[in-house]
């Protein structure tokens, strides 16, 4: 036959209670101190895991009562909870408490100056306050940096009314994927076409818009006139132009059809076309050189005669 054992009987403040019963009764200290020590913790910190935490400080507290000594529970209780949920969240902590500690000695160092001075303290003043170097400084930013880690799934309060998560918040500052293998084929595209010209178009395209030629050098290098250079580069972009346009309709763009909804909707980024792709979308009518201006005239303008 199997003998019951009774539960095991604590004295609190002279009476004798069972430890369910001691839990249950100051289960309100474990809720106190989680919800106090919750205030500094960021969101995703979640309360029920201190709670849950403090209780085991509270059965710690409970077995290692002793009633005689005169000592009140609630006291000796609220220290065991405490310590249990600190030292709960150190181990969850993967940054060593050193590093803790000076980070917050580096931001209490940086308020103090920052009220005694009235403005924003140097490196250097801070350096001196703290008793390090600078290079010891930097060493110490570097390492507090590390410690800072956000949640991209937190909510962040919006003006709107409702909350909407970090990661929603966040901007790509680098160029759309999709936009650079485009450009990339597009100025691959160009080049073929460029390669494809007759002789003397290829020529005026390469010489005016890859080495910086004038018409004149042009023309010597050609042996034509300036006006028949001019009439040229004209016939050039109107090729390459063509050529670009099959391009983009082969990309998903319908210009001037607005019973087709164009397949890809982008902003041309500034800085990324070359001159030759900006002339042949008729953003380029010259480039500062009044001998040019002939030849930069768009396809459907008749193109003017250079001087002389």
């Amino acid at each position: 036959m199997k003998l019951s054992r009774s539960p095991r009987s604590y004295v609190i403040g002279g009476v004798e209670l069972s430890r369910e019963e001691i839990v249950h009764k100051y289960l309100h200290l474990v809720k106190y101190v989680a919800g106090r020590i919750s205030v500094n913790l960021p969101p995703n910190v979640e309360i029920n895991d201190l709670i849950n935490d403090g209780i085991l400080g509270l059965i710690d507290a409970i077995e290692k009562y002793d009633d005689a000594r005169g000592v009140k529970f609630e006291t000796y209780a609220i220290t065991r909870i405490n310590g249990a949920i600190l030292d709960a969240l150190r181990s969850l902590d993967w940054v060593p408490r050193a590093v803790r500690q000076k980070a917050r000695e580096l931001e209490r160092t940086h308020q103090e100056l920052e009220t005694e001075f009235g403005r924003v303290p140097t490196h250097e003043e801070i350096a001196e306050r703290m008793g390090i170097t600078s290079k010891e400084l930097d060493q110490l930013i570097q390492r507090v940096r590390g410690t800072a880690v956000l949640s991209l799934e937190e909510f962040l309060p919006n003006e709107k009314g409702y909350e909407i998560p970090l990661v929603d918040t966040l901007r790509d500052e680098e160029n759309d994927v999709m936009f650079e293998v485009e450009s990339r084929e597009v100025r691959a595209e160009l080049v073929r076409a460029v390669e494809n010209l007759p002789p003397q178009e290829r020529t005026v395209i390469k010489l005016y818009y890859f080495e910086g030629q004038t018409l004149k050098e042009i023309k010597g290098a050609l042996g034509v006139s300036e006006s028949r250079v001019s009439q040229i580069h004209a016939q050039a972009v109107i090729h390459l132009r063509q050529r670009l346009r099959e391009l983009r309709n082969d990309l998903g763009y319908r210009e001037d059809d607005p019973t087709i909804k164009q397949k890809y909707l982008r902003k041309p980024q500034p800085g990324a076309d070359t001159k030759v792709e900006r002339t042949l979308r008729g953003e380029v009518t010259g480039n500062g050189d009044s001998s040019r201006g002939s030849a930069t005239r768009l396809p459907g303008r008749t193109a003017e005669r250079g001087p002389g």
